[in-house]
């Protein structure tokens, strides 16, 4: 006996348009299971029953009925006016894990802005993946900091915003990040803006220079990424100094793989301290903060560090600076600069290794520390 098909015409009483051929294959599939439940099929001259003339789940006529809304704000901060209150992480999720009274936006002194870009990547890729790894690795993180002997987390408070939509090009991601950041500092808040890969910086750079005046940046990073573009893009990983060069001075520290590159304009300077002559604490660190102005925006590309503490990052350069030579540098600069806003980006996880997001977490607690220690020192909580 010939297998039974669907009838070659519509019934009137359904608003479905012909069964594409595609939908008549998958119903030639269900033949047996129909059977098997239904009994056996009408006849060619029977009518057929109204279920059969649709796709199972009436998607077609359903979506007839479904009007879409504009693009607006999401969980993951999709779409045009993004709007900080609705970006809050609510309840137990937030960084550092901390009690959700000291992450509202309103309590928090210091703002997590997530973003997972990772689109211009040309070596090592992953570090989309870098936010939530680092979320999840500051889980474990003790909130006392033994530098400064405080626990800056819980008398300042961290809010932790969603991550943000990255399906997107260099530049729409930076006016994003830059919408976002804007209000975290016009709120008078510390934007922490973590990657990612290094094209994101821009944006938190930006919102930062419009608020404060004389802001320079401090770049740690193994590449001076100073191109002016990059395989034919200007916001990519390799060009995010040159980018901020355009609003700001900047001082980089950890180099050790550049192109050749004018110093900058003779109004924006970019002081270039190599690792190979500068990678041990001494006095370079304090002629480089005395470069700085007096509002400073610190951006950390985990490859400034030596691979042996950051060694899942997407470009890795080998040299470059120890933990404790890092850090003393941004101490330095903590103390004698009023740090604004902070990036670690570039965090490439591995699987079954947590020893980079772990470094990252740790690198973000000890520069919330810094900079309540130094730089909000006589300045009350929001």
């Amino acid at each position: 006996m010939p297998a039974w098909r669907p009838p070659s015409t519509t019934p009137a009483a359904c608003c479905c348009p012909r069964p594409s051929p595609s939908w008549s294959a998958r119903a030639r599939s269900r033949t047996t299971t129909s059977r098997r439940r239904h009994g056996p099929p009408p006849g060619r001259g029977q009518a057929s029953p109204r279920r059969l003339c649709r796709p199972p789940l009436n998607r077609t006529c359903a979506m007839k009925k479904t009007t879409r809304k504009a693009p607006s704000q999401t969980a993951k901060g999709r779409g045009p006016g993004l709007n900080v209150s609705s970006l809050v992480v609510h309840g137990e999720n937030n960084y550092f894990a901390i009690d959700p009274k000291l992450a509202t936006f309103e309590r928090a002194r210091f703002v997590v802005i997530q973003a997972p870009f990772d689109k211009t990547v040309t070596y090592g890729g992953g570090t989309g993946g870098g936010p939530k790894a680092i979320w999840n690795a500051s889980q474990q993180v003790e909130l006392f900091d033994e530098i400064t002997g405080q626990q800056p987390i819980l008398e300042h408070g961290v809010c932790t915003l969603k991550p943000l939509d990255c399906k997107c090009d260099g530049a729409e991601i930076n006016r994003r990040i830059h919408e976002v950041a804007r209000q975290v500092v016009e709120a008078g808040k510390i934007p922490i803006l973590v990657g990612g890969e290094h094209t994101v910086s821009f944006g938190a750079v930006k919102a930062c220079w419009e608020k404060y005046p004389e802001l320079s940046v401090l770049h740690i990073d193994a590449h001076s990424d100073m191109r002016d573009e990059y395989h034919g893009q200007k916001f990519n990983h390799a060009t995010a100094a040159a980018r901020i060069n355009e609003l700001c001075p900047i001082v980089q520290a950890g180099i050790r793989s550049r192109e050749a590159f004018e110093p900058g304009h003779p109004e924006r300077p970019v002081h270039c301290y190599h690792a190979f002559q500068y990678r041990d604490s001494g006095p370079w660190q304090d002629e480089a903060v005395s470069r700085l102005t007096r509002n400073v925006y610190l951006t950390v590309d985990v490859d400034g560090f030596d691979p042996s503490v950051f060694p899942a990052t997407g470009t890795p350069e080998p040299g470059g600076l120890s933990w404790y030579t890092g850090l003393d540098l941004i101490e330095r600069a903590c103390k004698a600069r009023n740090v604004v806003g902070f990036d670690i980006v570039e965090v490439a996880p591995v699987k079954g290794s947590h020893q980079t997001e772990f470094a990252a977490a740790r690198l973000m607690g000890r520069i919330i520390a810094f900079i309540a220690g130094y730089c909000l020192q006589g300045k009350s909580a929001v």
